[in-house]
């Protein structure tokens, strides 16, 4: 008997030993996913730019540049079987290639910019640089025949090409410089655009800011996040600025990222900047972190991670582990058992160029690498199973309700081309032969992490019902159809949208439990609106394995918080829960007093 149950605790060593996830092919896009949004029922909107040079016209689309992609097609969310996407074209009435993008508080995807290419060249879509955009997707639990439509908002001041966008604590919108054209690195012209400005618009747009004047050309695609405090981050090259949306001052209280052997920390570099999990055992703390992007003084890729916390008293840059190898346009995805993904991208070179230039970067890397923000020093990174798909320049990751990641694009998909040097394969021969590699990438593939291997082993906590909507503060009740003592954590995740490796939208938090009975829990949402914004919410269980659930999504919205009462559906209060109702309470207070702090710095 002993044996047996020795033989039994072996295998199972063994079979996790060989987690390091399953990729499968989940069908096409139908475009290049160059700006992709996730939206209700396991779809995705993706943008892509209008074919040039020699190549003909999308013929998937008939040659519109936008489609929804609906990942499950009829597939079940809590199975795990093959998928083959089915996309639908759709129609844009201005070009959003290079455009910023966020989702808001009520899920549908705004957009602020684009690209002059259509206008100069006598096609469609037209002209986008000074246009803002929204796609309204289908409710959740819509018809599987229903998709979602663009509307155009009014002009912007000034046209943008590759700016920043972030939804701010109050549900705003903040849109943060950008070029007024498209940028030629080898003859810069006079085409900043150092400015910033609001939807809805506020008086005063759109307002200077000094730094992305002298960060130019480092400056395109700034990185951008709101903060606990309501303030935004806002990194470009190594420097920082902090805003006040509210009063539009600026703060000055974070040193400048040491220089080292690292190229500046933006586009045509393209690092990530992610912001860590916010839980329970780091009390919520805000950090973000920055990995990757090209070296200085070679061609190479850097392997570099650093971390801030902004809303320190007195914030210094930290570096941590390397990467387990240089990457470039590198992709981050957190996950729901708080590790973070990185992904796609290349070994050497740097971002840019038309479609097919595949000279520009190179060394595709299909594996991807695991960071895990809890484990100690020298030991937070694993490598995982490699992909089938180049992801170079244009490509893109997100997290699904399933707990699965698909990654799609790259419209420079012809690096083998490249490698080997066919000269009649290269755009300057003007012609695309039968015998040459395609650089539009239309597959998305789907990553199972090490979690969904266990899962589909073990099986996996159910969520039978869990609120529609709730607010900043408020408790509610989560209902399973498994047993809730098996719940060691509920983790709640912004749902995203990504372009050029920048991701302004996906944050982590982990809830508080308050209480739980036999089949059901009591959690406390988040505090702030800073920490997390009003949007579209995956809403997960995970068990003491780490095995996530099929989330649910929740809206959180501005408002007055709601409790529930003692009792509800049989609840008892853990011992903790007064502990961890105040947690919230007390940083919202630490988080008032760095604003006072900060005030005397504005100018």
């Amino acid at each position: 008997m002993l044996a047996a149950a020795t033989a039994l605790v072996f295998a199972a060593s063994l079979a996790a030993a060989a987690d390091v996830g399953v990729w499968t092919p989940a069908g096409s896009s139908g475009v290049v996913c160059i700006h992709t949004a996730l939206l209700p029922n396991s779809r995705l909107i993706c943008n892509e730019r209008p074919h040039q040079n020699m190549y003909p016209a999308n013929a998937n689309t008939g040659g519109l540049v936008s489609a929804e992609i609906d990942l499950l097609n009829g597939a079940d969310v809590n199975g795990f079987g093959s998928w083959t996407a089915k996309f639908t074209p759709r129609e844009v009435a201005t070009d959003p290639l290079c455009a910023g993008h966020s989702l808001l508080a009520n899920g549908s995807w705004f957009q602020a910019g684009g690209d002059p290419y259509g206008a100069n060249n006598g096609q469609n879509p037209p002209d986008g640089r000074k246009s803002r955009r929204i796609y309204n997707p289908c409710p959740v639990g819509a018809a599987a025949d229903c998709v979602g439509s663009w509307t155009t908002l009014p002009d912007m001041t000034t046209q943008r090409w590759y700016p920043t966008v972030a939804t701010l604590a109050d549900g705003s919108v903040i849109i943060i410089g950008g070029t007024t054209d498209a940028i030629n690195f080898g003859q810069l012209a006079d085409i900043n655009n150092p400015t910033y400005e609001y939807w809805p618009s506020k008086a005063g747009d759109p307002r200077h800011l000094d730094i992305l004047s002298w960060a130019f050309p480092n400056m395109l695609y700034p990185m951008v996040f709101v903060m606990p405090s309501e303030h935004v981050f806002l990194f470009v090259s190594n420097k920082t600025v902090i805003i006040d949306p509210k009063t539009d001052n600026l703060i000055y209280t974070v040193p400048d990222m040491p220089v080292m052997d690292h190229a500046p920390w933006i586009y045509p570099h393209i690092p990530t900047m992610t912001v860590l999990p916010m839980t329970i055992k780091n009390n919520f703390k805000f950090t973000l972190q920055i990995c990757g992007g090209s070296r200085q003084t070679t061609i190479d890729a850097s392997p570099m991670c650093w971390q801030i916390s902004p809303e320190d008293a007195s914030p210094q840059w930290t570096r941590i582990d390397d990467m387990p190898r240089g990457r470039l346009m590198i992709d981050s995805v957190i996950m729901p058992d708080g590790k973070i993904l990185y992904l796609n991208g290349g070994s050497w070179g740097v971002a840019g160029g038309d479609p097919g230039e595949a000279g520009s970067a190179g060394g595709p890397i299909m594996a991807p690498d695991l960071f895990d923000p809890e484990a100690p020093s020298g030991s937070q990174w694993s490598t995982l199973a490699s992909a089938s798909n180049y992801r170079m320049y244009h490509s893109g990751a997100l997290l699904l309700e399933t707990g699965h990641i698909v990654t799609f694009g790259s419209d420079i998909n012809n690096q083998d081309d490249a490698v080997n040097k066919k000269a009649d394969c290269m755009p300057q021969v003007q012609q695309f032969n039968a015998g040459c590699q395609d650089p539009f990438n239309t597959n998305i593939e789907r990553f199972a992490p090490p979690y969904l291997q266990r899962a589909e082993r073990n099986g996996r906590p159910v969520i039978s019902k869990a609120p529609d909507t709730t607010t900043h503060n408020s408790t509610f009740i989560v209902e399973l159809s498994t047993a809730a003592s098996n719940v060691a954590r509920v983790t709640f995740i912004r749902q995203a949208s990504t372009t050029h490796q920048t991701n302004t939208d996906q944050r982590f938090i982990e809830l508080n439990i308050l209480g739980r009975s036999d089949k059901a829990l009591l959690v406390q949402a988040p505090d702030l609106a800073g920490r997390a914004p009003p949007g579209r919410w995956f809403l997960f269980v995970l068990d003491k394995d780490g095995v996530p659930s099929v989330s649910k999504t929740v809206f959180l919205q501005l408002g007055a918080a709601t409790q529930v009462p003692a009792g509800t559906n049989g609840i008892t209060s853990s011992k903790n829960a007064a502990k961890a109702a105040s947690s919230f309470s007390g940083i919202s207070s630490l988080i008032t007093a760095f604003a006072a702090a900060v005030s005397a710095f504005a100018f």
